[in-house]
């Protein structure tokens, strides 16, 4: 029997679908469903699409009557994986393939790929994969490129997928391609504004303040970290070694900010601007995170020390912590602008981390974090910052490192 009639209902079902920006996995799953529910005999099904993502390369739907839809993500690192380059996903994609179809059992049977086998031991008897390309628009000065989806569809029936299930599932592959490609380029949108701006900078880039001028000012426990030595060690170095002591020092730094709910607000060369921000105005809670960031920061460096770093190079770094008011939001021309925080406390916590190379400890913070945070802090004295009228106590935490004691006021001159 046609199914014609039936996947009427479901294209309109998909285009519904398009106008409302849906959930690729919950999509996938209802359409594999209703394809079920009208007689196509669908036992498995794989939905894959590539992602621009610091961490992954593709995601991808499994669909099992059974089981439902999970979501699986693969690293950059299993491009060169042999499973991979063996599969019909591969394949199509290397050579542009719209369509595979492979019986997998019967006199019929070809068993190409070494996955096939391993289907038809698990009783399938019958494949196909649809591929579908998105154009990307060009923009001046770049070509445009491609990127798209592949779709299988497997069946255990033991005679396989009739011509009709064959052309009720190729037709629908293309509606949809159109369903899910809105949310497969805003998912890309998304993984790209928060591996470059950060998940709150990046949410509101996305929700419309794209206008020089807009932000908001944010209460919040405001981490500044910089890498010592620095400009010795890039000339000193060669530069993938120098990159990766960089990147080693960013995971040091950077790391633990992030993973205690922090947000990178810039890479300064190779300094970390990173806030906690206060909620309901009580900074206890910012403090603390920010304190466990410093506290894992040190325990990274140690092990990195440890274990060998690039070239055998210091890895020494300083931070500087502070709580104020952020004016968080763009700045710089209209057509190249930056999402950053700017104010008072970031210049004053630069200020104070550059002292920590001055008085050879590892981390300083102001009064006001010193109480707020639960660590025993202990006062360092009270240092007169460069470019500020007044001097400020400062404080540090004791088992992080050996606290010589400072009486009355450390005079700090200003560098040239």
């Amino acid at each position: 029997m046609s199914h014609a009639i039936f996947t009427a209902e479901i294209e309109d079902w998909l285009i519904g679908k398009a106008l409302i920006d849906p959930d690729i996995r919950t999509l996938f799953e209802k359409l594999c469903e209703r394809l079920r529910a009208i007689g196509i005999p669908l036992d498995r099904a794989a939905l894959s699409w590539p992602v621009l993502h610091p961490l992954f390369r593709a995601e991808q739907v499994f669909w099992y009557p059974d089981k439902g839809a999970e979501l699986e993500q693969y690293y950059h690192s299993s491009a060169g994986h042999e499973g991979w380059l063996k599969s019909p996903f591969y394949h199509a994609q290397k050579n542009g393939l719209e369509r595979i179809r492979r019986s997998l059992t019967g006199p019929n049977a070809l068993l190409d790929f070494e996955v096939f086998e391993e289907f038809r031991d698990k009783g399938f008897t019958d494949y196909l994969l649809t591929r579908t390309s998105f154009k990307i628009a060009e923009v001046p000065g770049f070509a445009g490129g491609a990127t798209g989806m592949m779709t299988s569809w497997m069946t255990a029936r033991e005679n396989g997928f009739t011509d009709d299930d064959l052309a009720a599932l190729q037709h629908i592959q293309r509606l949809l391609a159109v369903a899910v490609h809105a949310s497969i380029q805003k998912r890309v949108m998304a993984n790209l504004a928060n591996a470059y701006l950060g998940s709150t900078a990046g949410w509101k880039v996305l929700s419309g303040d794209i206008k020089r001028g807009d932000g908001e000012r944010i209460p919040a426990v405001v981490w500044y970290s910089d890498l010592r030595g620095s400009t010795r060690l890039s000339d000193t170095m060669d530069g993938d070694s120098y990159l990766a002591l960089l990147n080693r020092y960013f995971e040091c730094t950077a790391g633990p900010v992030i993973e205690h709910g922090g947000e990178i607000l810039n890479f300064i060369g190779d300094g970390v601007l990173a806030i906690f921000p206060v909620q309901e105005y009580c900074p206890l809670e910012a403090a603390a995170k920010a304190e466990a960031a410093l506290r894992d920061a040190q325990r990274l460096r140690a092990e990195a020390i440890a274990s060998g770093t690039p070239g055998n190079a210091p890895l020494d770094f300083g931070i500087g912590l502070a709580i104020g008011e952020v004016m968080f939001g763009n700045i710089g021309v209209p057509n190249r602008l930056a999402f950053s925080g700017i104010g008072k406390v970031v210049n004053k916590v630069q200020r104070i981390e550059t002292e920590t190379k001055r008085l050879g400890i590892p981390v300083l913070a102001t009064a006001d974090f010193a109480e707020a945070a639960p660590g025993d802090w202990k006062t360092c004295g009270n240092i007169e910052l460069i470019d500020f009228d007044r001097h400020l106590d400062v404080y540090t935490l004791p088992e992080l490192h050996e606290v010589t004691p400072v009486t009355d006021i450390v005079r700090i001159e200003p560098a040239e």
